[in-house]
């Protein structure tokens, strides 16, 4: 990779968070304003300025034209196309004669936005310039990589230094612009000190006097990335992430051992995990997650059913195991690890995994709800409880609706800010509580 040359800082714009140019602004009365569709429900999206639509029915994963709104203040919205309910809503201020993207992400179910100011000085020829633009503040703080390799294996990213860590786990950021040579670049996102945690990988080839924009918006789970490469009054090529992540939860009664794989179209096989029962695995990355098949066995049982429910790309999960030895039956768990909105909270739930005659199961976490009536071998929805700051201290409580309590005043470090899944395990005659965060 070319050394790096630092240009124009990033900046804001009103009260949407923009990528501010080094060009100059006129005094015309007029802006030229586009949207970008990136998020991962909306088909079909409008765009109004004042109330009155401007552009129309932008597909997933596409830019608009360019509308000509005044100069000024001015209120921008995003509809579904031909709807009539806003679902996002800023009110930047728009310098005449300068370009903008109006770049519409999803975080969960909730549309947000982001501008991106188009008026950069153009590069030098036989120079380009890139910018990494980071929406996905929920997926924790991310180490980027921008080189000229072949992948974004951890053997790979070992022999190189990031291009930055995006650290504000609360606020939009991007780089500054970085001046490269024309070429095709690796871009590689993973987790803040983890190389293996891969959270991103794209491709990003640059001409001569081009400026493209890495825009990073989340997916569906919460720690995968998408990536749409912008071009400074160009075109938009985007890369859906195609992979999940699984973990492997196993609490099949009698101590066999579990273990877990996906195989794609009956030849390629990723290992989810393994182990003696109970147990509670990591993350595993898994490519081409829509198209793979998940294979199942338990020691004293061999093959388990697949599932019903399918991966889905961007998506994390829970590969959940449960039952008696000669008896397991398995489920495909859909986690989501986006922290709670309320910074003081912690976001809560339970997998039921208590063998034996447990019936269902209720949780509380200092003495607040976190799941009533739950099923075997099902988990409970996310419940965001009030949590400490300093010391974490959670008193947990685990009652059955056939054996009364089972496991009260549990006291365990449940931090602010954080997911955990509450994984009770083990026969109803001497439970246990797993905590994973």
């Amino acid at each position: 990779m070319k050394k790096l040359k630092w240009w124009c800082m990033v900046g804001l714009v009103a009260t949407g968070v923009a990528l501010s140019g080094c060009g100059s602004s006129d005094s015309s009365s007029s802006t030229s304003l586009r949207v970008l569709n990136a998020t991962n429900s909306h088909p079909s999206i409008d765009l109004l300025v004042n109330a009155v639509v401007a552009e129309s029915a932008t597909t997933t994963d596409a830019v608009s034209a360019y509308a000509g709104p005044a100069s000024g203040s001015n209120t921008l919205q995003i509809n579904d196309a031909g709807g009539s309910t806003a679902l996002a809503t800023t009110v930047p201020t728009l310098s005449g004669g300068n370009h903008y993207t109006v770049v519409a992400y999803e975080v969960g179910s909730t549309v947000k936005t982001a501008i991106v100011s188009e008026d950069n000085t153009t590069p030098t020829s036989g120079t380009a310039q890139m910018r990494l633009y980071n929406t996905v503040v929920n997926a924790g703080k991310l180490d980027a990589y921008v080189a000229n390799v072949a992948d974004c294996t951890s053997t790979t990213l070992s022999t190189l230094s990031p291009l930055t860590t995006f650290t504000s786990t609360t606020t939009v950021t991007a780089t500054t612009l970085a001046t490269y040579s024309p070429g095709t670049y690796r871009v590689c996102v993973t987790k803040n000190g983890d190389s293996s945690d891969l959270r991103m990988e794209l491709t990003v080839t640059l001409v001569s006097q081009q400026i493209a924009f890495v825009v990073m918006t989340p997916t569906t789970g919460g720690a995968l990335i998408n990536g749409s490469v912008l071009t400074q009054q160009g075109s938009n090529v985007a890369t859906r992430n195609t992979n999940a992540r699984v973990r492997l939860a196993a609490a099949v009664s009698g101590s066999p051992t579990v273990s877990a794989t996906a195989t794609l179209n009956g030849a390629t096989t990723t290992t989810i995990g393994g182990g003696t029962a109970p147990t509670f695995g990591y993350y595993v990355l898994v490519p081409n997650a829509a198209s793979r098949t998940l294979n199942i066995t338990v020691s004293s049982l061999g093959t388990v059913a697949t599932p019903a429910a399918t991966m889905a790309a961007g998506g994390d999960y829970t590969l959940l195991v449960y039952g008696t030895s000669a008896g397991a039956t398995a489920s495909l768990l859909t986690d989501d690890n986006r922290p709670p909105t309320d910074g003081s909270s912690v976001k809560l739930r339970l997998i039921h995994g208590v063998t034996g005659n447990a019936g269902n199961l209720t949780l509380t976490a200092n003495s607040a709800l976190v799941a009533s009536g739950l099923a075997a071998g099902t988990a409970s929805g996310y419940v965001a409880v009030a949590g400490n700051a300093s010391t974490g201290a959670a008193t947990l409580k685990l009652t059955s609706s056939v054996a009364g309590a089972l496991l009260t005043d549990i006291n365990d470090p449940l931090l602010v800010n954080n997911v955990y899944t509450i994984f009770a395990v083990g026969d109803v005659s001497a439970p246990q509580f797993i905590i994973i965060q």
